[in-house]
């Protein structure tokens, strides 16, 4: 009701109006005000589906050394939130089919052995983390070698 109420107001100033630089700014003002203004949309958010992994805290690959001797590699991370029951602790050894794996590899988590020296392809453990973790990772291997080494959340493993 109100934008027919400014519409007819407009067009009574565009008819009273002899210049052609008025009678354009008082059009693009008529539609401007006129115009409906149009309300934001909600981004919408994706659904997340089920993957098949859970959740990570932790990521990153452990690159072997230059030398072909055992070396090792460390990290220390902080977590602003540990979760109750966390976490497994998953050992990929190079892409995870068959390339670019080391010969072996041990894992220390805060000081403690929690994977034995090992060679397989895939290996899991149940560990628990702090707000903050020294990662050491010791590997043997060629210099292209490498294992990846991911913290999952495991929601079974918090009961």
């Amino acid at each position: 009701m109100e934008n027919k109420i400014h519409v007819k107001k407009c067009l009574r100033r565009l008819l009273r109006m002899r210049s052609g630089r008025c009678w354009l700014f008082v059009a693009s003002v008529c539609a401007l005000i006129t115009a409906p203004v149009a309300a934001p949309q909600k981004a919408e958010r994706p659904t997340q589906e089920f993957t098949g992994y859970p959740p990570s805290v932790y990521m990153r690959p452990f690159l072997a050394c230059f030398s072909d001797s055992p070396c090792a590699r460390t990290d220390r991370f902080h977590l602003d939130q540990v979760p109750t029951g966390c976490c497994v602790l998953i050992v990929t050894n190079g892409d995870g089919q068959g390339m670019d794996e080391v010969r072996s590899y041990e894992v220390f988590l805060n000081g403690e052995r929690v994977v034995r020296t090992d060679h397989s392809r895939s290996v899991q453990a149940a560990v628990k983390l702090r707000a903050t973790n020294m990662l050491k990772v010791v590997l043997t291997g060629a210099p292209h070698s490498k294992v990846f080494v991911l913290f999952a959340y495991d929601a079974r493993r918090s009961k």
